[in-house]
């Protein structure tokens, strides 16, 4: 090879010719032997003599990269300097050349195939995983699947383990490549690929904070669709800490809704090093400037911390705690011999979870359990008392929406969730890819749940016009919830009593269980309210309702009965099903993947079809690998990790 800087020669440059010739001269064979092996590739690659290049170092890469068209290894042998110390000349090598590390090959003899001249030669399996493969080990790591089970799934493909090309170490070693390359700067990526979205789109709304050693300690960000998400559904929000996220033990604390098929939806996430207020204090800030307006209330557990935050950043929203946190603190703080007393844990249930009683019947009925087990001057259960406006029901029967979420379950089930996807050695570039991959999942299923309800027409149960109604407004989850409501009110419950006054008329109502509510209706504004507050309560029109509505012969709900967050379609786009924000490049990957998948499976086990897309493929790998345009030959596995973490 001719350097036109340098003027080195072609032949002690590169150890390399077009036939490589395998020869067998070390100590230990059985026999010494000479193969020739041609590969076939395009002329516009292929190595002559006389191939002159600008420098050493594009000389290089032309054969590094003739190497890997042709499916071989090679390694970089020795080199020589001029005398200002300049590297001249480089030998290229086969990687199985010669003897690695000083000592001596000792191949035993076969003992399971022949020794005749139809003996098969073997070719080493090789050391690299193929783009593909890396392709396929990063999606691996959104979803939170380990090498070994990627292995696997390459095997099925492939169809065997020898035709994957690469072993389970090479796989393993792209997760360890992949924390190597975050260690450094972990919490840097992730800020990085935060401002990298912003800059995408000016709505993915995030912030963060950096403790006293320039280490990441409060993060939060919320992406376009869970902040329009948060204007039709943010009416009651919850929230719980979960453990175990990432390596650093950073809390992960997402903020958790209902959506109008009573779905978890995600409107936003934080990151805290601490459970302190100050942290809780910030984070709260933080969501409520994304959001733009605060919630009507919001659950949490019966952290300090907490509740002190809560009252000094939303002092407008209702806080309330999670009933399911302190009754499943009931048999710890009672001793065994009370906590396996079932008629008296059946007591306390029908007491506290009681929707329908009003806050002086609760404090009779608790008084009288607490009396009757000698509990007065229990400090739990008095403490419980003490707080009994901030988590019994009773005393929200008032308050709009308070029976939406009155416990921490979704949040709980939502974390259960991530936790599925996400490991305590998680680094935080891994942990976002994995929450993105939760997230994206969590709003497909409701774009899904979307179009297999648009146009589905319910069984109904009733000839009632009203019902049909009811069917073209709301949800279908809704509507099978206001249907149970209307079956009751037509076969199930009848008016035992009707009096007028000053213009409105009221209806006592007896319903299964011999319970009498009492309906106040104003035929005039057709208005109507009834004692058992499931309207005030859940925003849905209750039985009691429906049988004065029916009776006034109705066609069509009134329209401020009609709750705007339960209804099909909203004008906020929350329930479109769009993703987060993606970057372009990885999407156009993405597609690219798709297409090919597609077009392997139209092959399918047609060989004709298979060998034209065999020779498709061969044709633009040269053509790319010709163009000047790839950059050189890829080296490990750095540029699909990079290509992973988008930083």
């Amino acid at each position: 090879m001719d350097d036109e800087d340098t003027g080195c020669s072609t032949g002690c440059a590169i150890d390399m010719l077009p036939v490589a010739e395998v020869t067998a001269p070390v100590e230990g064979l059985a026999t010494s032997h000479s193969l020739q092996w041609k590969p076939n590739v395009d002329d516009s690659i292929l190595p002559v003599v006389g191939r002159k290049f600008r420098t050493l170092q594009e000389g290089i890469e032309f054969y590094m990269n003739y190497a890997r068209i042709s499916d071989f290894d090679v390694r970089q042998g020795t080199f020589k300097r001029d005398r200002d110390g300049v590297i001249f000349m480089r030998y290229l090598l086969c990687s199985r050349q010669g003897v690695r590390g000083g000592g001596r090959i000792n191949r035993l003899p076969d003992r399971d195939v022949g020794r005749g001249k139809n003996r098969e030669r073997q070719r080493r399996i090789s050391n690299r995983l193929n783009v593909s493969q890396q392709a396929f080990l990063a999606n691996c790591v959104k979803t939170n699947i380990g090498a070994s089970t990627g292995l696997r799934f390459c095997k099925e493909v492939a169809g065997s383990y020898g035709n994957v090309g690469a072993t389970d170490v090479e796989f393993h070693n792209f997760k360890r490549d992949l924390q190597t390359y975050v260690d450094a700067g972990d919490g840097e990526m992730i800020i990085e690929k935060s401002k990298a979205k912003h800059e995408v789109c000016s709505d993915f709304y995030f912030d963060y904070q950096l403790d006293e050693d320039d280490r990441l300690a409060r993060l939060f960000w919320a992406d376009p669709s869970g902040r329009r998400a948060f204007s039709c559904y943010g009416d009651t929000i919850s929230f719980d800490a979960t453990y175990g996220t990432n390596r650093y033990s950073m809390v992960f604390v997402p903020f958790t809704g209902v959506n109008n098929r009573k779905r978890c939806i995600t409107f936003g996430v934080g990151l805290l090093t601490k459970e302190d207020m100050d942290s809780y204090s910030w984070l709260l800030e933080r969501f409520k400037c994304a959001m733009g307006k605060t919630p009507l209330c919001v659950v949490t557990d019966q952290d300090p911390a907490l509740r002190v935050a809560i009252e000094e950043v939303l002092p407008e929203s209702r806080h309330r705690f999670c009933m399911w946190h302190i009754m499943t603190k009931v048999p710890e703080k009672i001793g065994n011999e009370l906590a396996k007393d079932e008629k008296f844990r059946n007591k306390l249930n029908a007491i506290v979870w009681n929707e329908r009683i009003n806050s002086a019947e609760f404090e009779a009925q608790w008084n009288l359990l607490i009396d009757e087990y000698n509990l007065t001057t229990h400090q739990w259960f008095c403490k419980l008392y003490t707080e009994r406006e901030s988590w019994i029901p009773a005393y929200f029967t008032d308050f709009p929406l308070s029976g939406l979420v009155r416990t921490t379950s979704h949040s709980e089930a939502e974390n259960s969730v991530y936790g599925k996807f996400t490991r305590p050695h998680s680094s935080l570039v891994e942990f976002y890819m994995q929450y993105e991959s939760v997230i994206e999942t969590q709003r497909y299923r409701q774009a899904k749940l979307n179009a297999e309800c648009e146009g589905y027409i319910p069984e109904f149960k009733t000839p009632l016009a009203l019902e049909r109604h009811v069917a073209q407004l709301f949800t279908i989850t809704i509507f099978y919830e206001l249907q149970k409501e209307i079956e009751a009110a037509c076969f199930y419950s009848r008016v035992v009593g009707v009096r007028e006054d000053g213009g409105s008329i009221y209806y006592d109502i007896r319903g299964e269980c011999n319970t009498i509510f009492s309906v106040h209706h104003d035929p005039k504004g057709l208005s109507a309210s009834c004692t058992c507050k499931l309207f005030e309560r859940m925003g849905l029109v209750c039985r009691h309702m429906f049988l004065v509505f029916r009776d006034a012969q109705l066609g069509q709900l009134p329209s401020q009965y009609i709750v705007t967050r339960w209804c099909k379609h909203l004008a906020c786009g929350a329930c479109s099903g769009q993703l987060s924000v993606a970057n372009g490049s990885t999407c156009g990957a993405t597609r690219l993947w798709a297409d090919i998948n597609t077009c392997v499976g139209l092959v399918g086990s047609n060989t004709e079809r298979q060998a034209r897309l065999v020779d498709v493929l061969k044709s633009l790998t040269m053509e790319f690998a010709s163009d000047g345009n790839t950059g050189g030959p890829i080296k490990g596995n750095r540029a699909a990790i990079q290509a992973l973490c988008g930083v």
